[in-house]
């Protein structure tokens, strides 16, 4: 995979969704905002949420929901924990009553589901942790369902193609947990992988059902297959701090990263094969 810096200076990035007029939209925790970007990496407008907005997903109705931790880490400010929405450039909350909401993507009932890491904590004593949540919410009432309490720390979510399985990522840990999905709601959870020397953070799924996951102290995206198996491993520059990771547009082989570290969004795309000469 080739790495290009797409745009760099945005404070701590997280959360990358490609939009459907190919641009894209990151969360920036150290500015409180969300911050839309051309595909050159000119910003297009920048929304105002306040606190430290950690995860984002785009809903079927154009609107940006917004897992918003609160201000617990590398944020300026303070807000209510919760789940916002922008719409029409307006800021409103569509559910609250979490402790750090981190990454979010739509489920296959149509609800968004929610991770909630909790609280800042020691990571070299993850015994004095909470356990960490999934939530489900109703992007229409804003009623809220607690799908799974337990993994410390609990980051990045996505399902697979066809909606059966759900993936979570666990920091401390460094485990990808692979849960059946039966009747909308989660059940079991087996280890899909330890990733080795890495905390992963947020994934994306390509359409061969394999997480491509961004590791924070890994500077690498690692490609993980559906039965574990560590299929690639993408090296990012030092210090990039990669936290999440979106496709692009379907038709391209393509994947936007959000590098805290930098400050960057950086885009991978596929090696060209080289042309042999005579």
């Amino acid at each position: 995979m080739t790495v290009e810096l797409i745009a760099d200076g945005l404070g701590f990035t997280e959360g990358p969704v490609y939009l459907p007029d190919d641009r894209v939209a990151v969360v920036s925790m150290s500015r409180g905002s969300v911050i839309v970007l051309d595909r050159d990496g000119t910003i297009v407008v920048e929304h105002r949420v306040g606190g430290g907005p950690n995860g984002l997903a785009i809903g079927p109705d154009g609107a940006l929901y917004v897992a918003q931790n609160g201000g617990i880490w590398a944020a300026q400010s303070t807000a209510e924990p919760g789940i916002q929405v922008i719409r029409d450039g307006e800021v409103e909350y569509l559910a609250k009553g979490m402790g750090a909401p981190n990454d979010l993507v739509f489920g296959p009932d149509g609800r968004l589901w929610v991770t909630d890491s909790r609280e800042q904590f020691d990571f070299s004593r993850p015994d004095r942790a909470l356990p960490g949540r999934v939530w489900a919410v109703d992007i229409v009432s804003g009623d809220s369902e607690l799908l799974i309490e337990g993994p410390i720390f609990v980051n990045g979510i996505g399902f697979d193609t066809d909606r059966t399985h759900l993936y979570l990522t666990e920091t401390v840990s460094a485990d990808i947990t692979k849960y059946d999905v039966v009747g909308n709601h989660p059940e079991g959870g087996a280890l899909l992988r330890t990733l080795p020397d890495a905390n992963p953070d947020g994934f994306a799924v390509d359409a061969s059902d394999r997480l491509w996951v961004a590791t924070t102290s890994g500077d690498r995206i690692d490609v993980v297959g559906p039965d574990g198996t560590v299929e690639a491993s993408h090296p990012l520059p030092k210090g990039s701090m990669p936290t999440n990771v979106c496709r692009g547009h379907p038709d391209t082989d393509e994947f936007f990263v959000t590098a805290a570290g930098a400050g960057a969004v950086l885009r991978l795309t596929r090696r060209r094969p080289s042309r042999r000469t005579r």
